[in-house]
Parts: structure tokens; sequence; C-alpha cells
């Protein structure tokens, strides 16, 4: 036997090298900019944090009688307090106020400690840290706190502009506020922020805004959890310290996150009600830079607060060794700088007072100023959703195996037995047509010649076409499998802030796909669009990326922000619909909204968190008569009778997703795992979902939800225009109270106090 020497002075040496390796990794890191440029040393502040003739703020709130009226349109008021910076706004027809601090008359009886008590009163909340040292741990301060002072107070003409300034920490952060119309607006200048020594992480702009502890009313928190949830108002919770705190637009995979588990925020909008008096919060500028933070009575104070958090640098992980995961997490360097960061306040008229009122507000902001058209001309009959799949592989032990589930011939086969059902309104998604079917991407054509290649899906679009029903071919351009498109994974990929390429792998059965960078899946996608209408495709489904992914790009090649990545998306929609006519996706982001034309399995879950207390179909209130949308696809459901009640209550169109009945055995694939997909296994099931679904949503296919409420618990009911009704019944038992009678586990429609 031979025993090999080890070289303990080589080991050393490499040791030694690895060690240095790391520590200048960490030291161009902390002085590097958020592209890993170096970036400027930090500013010289001597002197600029001289209170001079400033007065230091004061604890406490502000007094009631030092408002005077800075502004005013036809329906508000805005008033300020020079002193303070706090503002009131008051409606004129009500006389009802929204204060951007806490309610005076409860203030006595706060108890946290005063220094969260220093916090809550105060404009501005901040978050900042030492970078320099990464063992450091993370501040949270007000003015108070910080030995803060009010700079440069001014009148405007529709409002107020003022520095807020935080000595302590090195801080200077302008804001504007300005009265419009229907809404105030805060907003914070990022251009004009001063940084000394420390970092700034987030900023709380006026976070108690509206705020009302859970004290001699009914209210709630409205969150923008998944569809839509609620935390409503009360005084003893079981756990009451837990918050609320998600980015909007999803987790950015190029930074830390925690496994929260928690849905995705697709829409950038919160409110409060407390009694009949509400306000609904639209992030409208810098939405991809800002979380959603809510805090329940007892988690932070005694009020139900929410409020915009605005990033300026995220934490993330510093490998140190790909082998071994070891490392370190620290900050990045320079600061995120948006164009601008606005959030709009809008009071609501007592009648308006609950969250439909909120979801009629965010619709017409869609429509008014986003150019989300709404629906028009609608066919007499709903839309079903079917989305056919092509093929998808299986892991083997040399190679993967190709699974055919549905050829293009077969797939004409699968519509017309629909459509002989009396079907006439379909729309058809075809997947896994691409070479290696539905988990391979990156070089999406030609056809795979093993379901009929171009000529084959040319004479099923057009076979398709001749009983007017149109076909979008779906894609996932934000990942790359095979290397094809001259996707190089090291020059392509996407990069984290610690330079590493970021991959997903969905099973464990699956090799890992790699994430492609935005500006160069821009390229492929525009290179690809002739394609795509050669075909005669009437759009393309993007599935699980463009439209839900928004991930900082740090690759220097294609370096892109999270504001840029939306941008770049939005730009590939723009050029989609010009090129194609039409285009679809899933579940998307709202900033999506004015170019696709059809949302496709929008959630219709929530979190789970301990305090919430209810889930509501927000995102479909604000969408019906704007879009059309489906949920999970129907024979995926984990509860299909209760799943069919929920696409009715929510005003969902009916989704399947099906295969050829000659279909391979797919439940080893890498992503369709899913048990049949063999159409003929649930025609039945569809026919009836769909005249059922049909006879109670084609009559309001345009028609705003306008109402929704819990009439008793398992009972929910839907209110389309001002006399169209659809209520839910989910229990066991018959529900039956003030002459309406809904059997178990079923729904009636009423129209005009007459049930159809």
């Amino acid at each position: 036997m031979t025993v090999r020497k080890i070289n303990f002075t080589l080991i050393a040496k490499l040791a030694l090298i690895t060690v240095l390796l790391a520590l200048i990794g960490w030291l161009a890191l902390v002085a590097g900019g958020s592209w890993g440029k170096p970036s400027a040393e930090a500013a010289d502040v001597t002197g600029l944090f001289d209170a001079k003739d400033a007065s230091p703020y004061k604890a406490g709130l502000p007094a009631e009688g030092s408002f005077e009226q800075i502004a005013e349109s036809d329906t508000l008021k805005l008033l300020a307090d020079k002193t303070t910076a706090h503002f009131q706004v008051i409606n004129k027809s009500t006389g009802k106020v929204w204060r951007s601090y806490p309610d005076p008359q409860y203030w006595k009886d706060e108890t946290v400690p005063n220094t969260w008590k220093n916090n809550l009163s105060s404009p501005i909340m901040v978050e900042y840290v030492n970078a320099k040292n990464y063992k450091s741990s993370s501040v949270t301060a007000g003015l108070i706190e910080n030995q803060g002072y009010l700079e440069n107070f001014q009148a405007t003409e529709t409002g107020f502009t003022v520095t807020f300034t935080l000595p302590k920490a090195e801080f200077k952060i302008p804001v504007e506020v300005s009265l419009h119309k229907d809404y105030v607006e805060t907003r914070i200048v990022d251009s004009g922020i001063v940084e000394g020594a420390l970092s700034l992480l987030n900023v709380k702009l006026y976070p108690l805004f509206g705020a009302q502890p859970s004290v001699g009313q009914e209210g709630y928190i409205v969150l923008p959890d998944g569809s839509g949830s609620l935390i409503n108002f009360a005084q003893d919770r079981i756990m009451p310290q837990l918050t609320y705190n998600e980015s909007v637009y999803g987790q950015d995979l190029s930074y830390y996150n925690e496994n929260t588990g928690r849905q995705r925020i697709a829409m950038p909008v919160y409110g409060i009600k407390s009694g009949d008096q509400a306000f609904v919060a639209i992030i409208s500028q810098g939405e991809a830079f800002a979380n959603v933070y809510a805090a329940p009575s007892g988690a932070v104070g005694r009020s139900n607060w929410a409020t915009t958090e605005w990033q300026y640098r995220k934490r993330f992980f510093q490998s140190v060794s790909k082998s071994t995961g070891e490392g370190f997490y620290t900050y990045s360097g320079d600061k995120f700088i948006a164009d601008a960061r606005a959030t709009r306040y809008y009071p609501l008229p007592p009648e308006k007072s609950d969250y439909a009122g909120m979801a009629e507000v965010y619709r017409n902001y869609l429509i008014d100023e986003q150019g989300v058209k709404p629906l028009e001309a609608p066919k007499k009959d709903i839309p079903l959703f079917v989305d056919i799949v092509g093929a998808d592989i299986e892991k083997g032990l040399f190679a993967d195996s190709y699974l055919k589930a549905t050829t293009t011939a077969e797939a004409e086969e699968l519509v017309r037995h629909i459509y002989d059902l009396g079907i006439r309104h379909l729309q058809v998604n075809f997947s896994g047509w691409q070479q290696d079917g539905y988990s391979t991407h990156g070089g999406y054509f030609p056809v795979d010649k093993r379901l009929g290649g171009n000529s084959g899906m040319k004479s099923f679009i057009s076979f398709a076409h001749s009983l007017d029903i149109p076909v979008y071919l779906t894609a996932n351009y934000t990942l790359n499998t095979n290397g094809d498109d001259r996707f190089w994974w090291r020059r392509d990929g996407l990069r984290n802030l610690a330079g590493t390429v970021l991959e997903e792998q969905r099973n464990s059965d699956q090799d890992a796909g790699t994430f492609v960078s935005p500006r160069f899946y821009e390229k492929v996608v525009a290179a690809d669009l002739n394609d795509y209408k050669s075909l005669g495709a009437d759009g393309i489904y993007y599935e699980d990326g463009i439209g839900q992914q928004v991930n900082t790009d740090f690759n220097s090649r294609y370096q892109a922000s999270r504001e840029d990545v939306a941008l770049v998306q939005r730009t590939i929609l723009k050029k989609t619909k010009e090129t194609l006519g039409s285009l679809a996706a899933n579940n998307v982001n709202f900033y999506a909204l004015d170019q696709i034309d059809h949302v496709h399995r929008l959630t219709d879950d929530y979190s789970y968190d301990v305090f919430i207390s209810e889930q509501i179909p927000f995102a479909q209130m604000v969408l019906h008569g704007l879009r059309t949308y489906t949920l999970e696809w129907s024979n995926l459901r984990n509860e299909f009778g209760d799943g069919f009640l929920r696409s009715i209550e929510y005003g969902a169109y009916p989704a399947y997703v099906l295969s050829g009945d000659k279909a391979a055995d797919l439940k080893k694939s890498y992503s369709l795992w899913y048990y049949s997909l063999n159409y003929k296994d649930w025609i039945d099931d569809l026919k009836d979902e769909y005249e059922r679904t049909n006879e109670a949503l084609a009559a309001v296919q345009d028609q705003y939800i306008t109402a929704h409420r819990t009439l008793a618990a398992g009972v929910k009911e839907t209110v389309y225009g001002s006399d169209y009704l659809i209520i839910v019944n989910y229990n066991q038992t018959d529900y039956s109270k003030d002459g309406v009678f809904v059997p178990a586990k079923d729904f009636v429609v009423i129209k005009g106090g007459t049930k159809l």
C-alpha cells in the first residue's frame, strides 16, 4: 500500500491565499458600489450637521391647534405644522381627518418604551448600519432619538418641502408632501440625500399615517398578500410581536432572503379601515425598491399601522468557499437610487370605506394613469382556457428520456372534441413545444419534430383559427438549461452581488437551470418574435418569468437594477404586443397589466400568517372588467369542489392543463409529474364546470366587482354592478337567511332581487 505524504507547507500557503482573497473580496465589496465599481469615499459632512438656529425636534405629538392650511383641492384640505413637518388631510364634505401621526386621543395610553414612543411620533423612521463592520447590528431610530431637526421647511403651491436632518447618524433626507385632486403624496428626493460614515438601509416616511388602535371601532389592515388578506383590529393578540414586511414584486434573489414562504406581492397597494373612515395607499413610483410593512396593534405600539418601507441597501451572503459554503453576511456598498420614490394616500368617503372601495380606487388608478383599458364587447359566452402539453423529459441514467404528451395532430383532435361539446369561446396555450419539451429552456425554435415540427404547429394553429380559437405559445426566457441562443452561463448568467451565477432547481431529479441576465434575454426574445409570427401564433404566454421575476443583475456585461429589470420586461411585453397583437402571463406583477390581455393562474391564496384574519379576492376585484383571469388549473386543484366554488366567488374563468390520450407516463417527468392529464379523463368535469361557470359569469364579463363580504361563516357574497349577486356556500349544510337559500357546497345567482 502506498501512503502519500501530505505537503503541509503547500496546504498552509493555499489556506493563506484563500483567506487573503476572501479579505480582498470583502474589502472591495465594502468599498465598492452596487455594481462592483469603486464608490466615492464617504461624503465629507464636516459642519453639515451643526444645528445653528434650528430647534431640536421635541418628543410628543404636535399640538392640534398648531396646524395651518397649506393647500386645498375640490375635496380635500392639507394642513401642516411647520415645527414638526407633520400634516393633516381633511375631507371637506365630511370633516373627517387623517393624521400623519398617532391619534392624540389614544396617545396617553401608549405603553411602548419611550424610545419607541419617540420613533412612532416621528415623521420619519430610519434603519442604518456600519457597513464597514460586517458584524455590526442595524439601528432603527427617528428624529428624536437621533437629536434631529428640520431644515428648510418651505410651503409650495400644493404642499411643502422639508429636509429631515439626523446628526447622530449623519443623514439628511429631503422630502416633499403635496396635495392633489383626491390624494396626498409623500415623496423622498434621493438625489438630495446626504450620508456620512454610516449606511442607510431603509426609510419609513410618515409611518403612522392613518393609524388607529383597536379601541371602540371595527377595522382592518388590507395587505397585498397573494390575492389579498385582512388583519382585523384586535386588542388581545396571541402573538402580538409579529409584523408583516415583504418586498413589492417579490424577493430579489441577488440578495439574502429569509425563507418566509409568503406569497409574492404583485400589487403596490395597502390600506387601513377604522370604523367608517379608511384610506388606500398606492406606491406610485420607485415601488421596485419598496416593502410593504404592517404592524398590527400590540406589535409596535397600540396602533394598527401600515406603511411603505423604502429600501436603500440589502443584505447579501459573501461566499468564501463554494465547496464548504463558508462565508459571511454584509451589505451592498452604494445605496439604491430611484428616479422617484412616492406613495399616494387616498382618503375614502364613508360609503366607500372598505376594501371594495380601496379596490375601486386602485382600479381607477390603473385605468387613468397606467393605461390599462377596460374590456370591451366580450363574446356572449365566457372563455375557457386550455393548456396543451407537448412533451417533457425524464432523468435517465446516462441521458434524459423524451416523454411525448401531445403532437400537433393530436392537439387538433383534443380541441375539436372540446369544441364539439358546444364550447365555442376557447383559448389555447401550447406548452412543451420546444426542443426536449416543457422543462427545457433556450433555443425554442424550431418546434420539436417529434411533435410535428414547424409545419405541424402551423397546421394546428390554422385549424384553431378556422374555429376562431386563438393559440398562444408558452415560453420562459428567464431560464436557460441547454446553452442554446449562444448562451454561456459564465458570460450571460444572472449574477448576485457576490458574483455568483444564480440557478434554479425545482426538484431533486431535475438538472439546475441557469437564470439569464435580463438584458440578454431581451435580445433573445426580440430575435424570436418573427418566428412566432411565421407560425401564426396569436401571442406568447410568458410563464413563470417575465412579469414575475424581478432580480437585480450584477453581471458586469448586463448590469441592471431592480427598477431597470422591470423596465426591460415592460419593453419586451410592448414589443411582443406590437409584433403579435396579444400576450398573456401568469400571476403577473401589476406593472405588466397595460400590455398583457390575460392573467393566467392568478393566485387565490394568501400566506397564512397567524395574524391574518381573512383572505379576500382583492386582486380579482381590481382586475374583473379590466382583464380576463383564471385561477389554478382546475384539474390540479387540491380540493376540486371548493376550488370550483372559489373560482365562482372570485369571478375567474375555468382553465385546464391537458394532454392527448396517447401521452407517455409523465409521473417521473421534470416538471409535469401531475396525475393524469389525458383530456378524455377530464372532459365530463370540464364540460360541467364550464356550463355552470358560464351561467354565473357570462352576463358580467365586462362588469366591475363593486362589493364583497362574508354573510356567515363559509358563506361569501360577490356583487357586480348594482344588483347582480353571487352567493357561495362552502359549508356542508344549507344556508338560509333573509329569503336567500343556498344549498350546501353550491352557489346561487341573484339579479335585481330575483334568483336566476
